[in-house]
């Protein structure tokens, strides 16, 4: 049996569809849980900057993340959204292999539940 961790977002304290997010300023690094509405709305706000600047390679695209295929929906570094992390963390808990509960998947975990994935999916 798992153990379930609940997130509170930081500004509103709801906690539906929370996740925490690492913000690096100068010599700042700042940590907040924020639900999905909330960390969009940072990405908006921040988007001019994010175009003006360099952004790191070794991040998601920050561009695309503020909107995904008109669903709203923001992903991590996986391209997973909230919902496909449930389902993969689900399904490693069902073979037995052992998932951290950051919800920080290692990218060979991803391949290999999206692998399985599509090949379960009819052609």
């Amino acid at each position: 049996m798992g153990i379930r961790e609940i997130r509170y977002c930081d500004l509103t304290g709801s906690e539906q569809d929370v996740e925490s997010h690492e913000l690096n300023i100068d010599q700042m690094r700042v940590q907040i849980d924020l639900a999905a509405p909330e960390y969009r709305k940072l990405l908006g706000l921040l988007q001019p900057y994010i175009d003006a600047g360099r952004v790191d390679a070794s991040i998601p695209d920050l561009r695309s993340a503020v909107k995904r295929g008109g669903s709203g929906q923001v992903s991590t570094s996986t391209g997973l959204t909230a919902e496909e992390r449930e389902q993969l963390r689900q399904w490693a808990e069902d073979k037995g292999i052992e998932v951290p509960s950051n919800n920080r998947f290692k990218r060979s975990l991803v391949e290999q539940w999206r692998e399985e994935r599509a090949a379960d999916q009819p052609a």
